[in-house]
């Protein structure tokens, strides 16, 4: 039996904290959308990478991983678990 991957989808997921703030959120959801799209765009990738909102709380990683195991052209996900240090963005300890 062969897989027609032209339907399939891997999804990338960002998860995160509250903690950083809405504007750090934003930009972690931006850089997370440049990612899946190159990935996406990778002819060496043979299913479509698709970006999926970041995650901050345990319900809504859970919610997302019964939405992943419902889905019938989800075949897997991708995980990116953003953190950052303060001190590396010039802010004082």
């Amino acid at each position: 039996m062969r897989i027609d991957f032209a339907q399939k989808e891997v999804w990338f997921i960002t998860g995160s904290q509250h903690l950083y703030g809405e504007e750090t959120l934003s930009k972690v959801a931006e850089h997370s959308q440049i990612i899946a799209r190159s990935l996406s765009e990778n002819s060496k990738i043979p299913v479509k990478v698709v970006f999926k909102p970041v995650l901050t709380s345990p319900e809504t990683i859970l919610n997302l991983c019964i939405d992943a195991n419902s889905s019938p052209n989800c075949i897997g996900l991708i995980t990116w678990m953003h953190t950052f240090s303060p001190a590396k963005c010039g802010s004082p300890v």
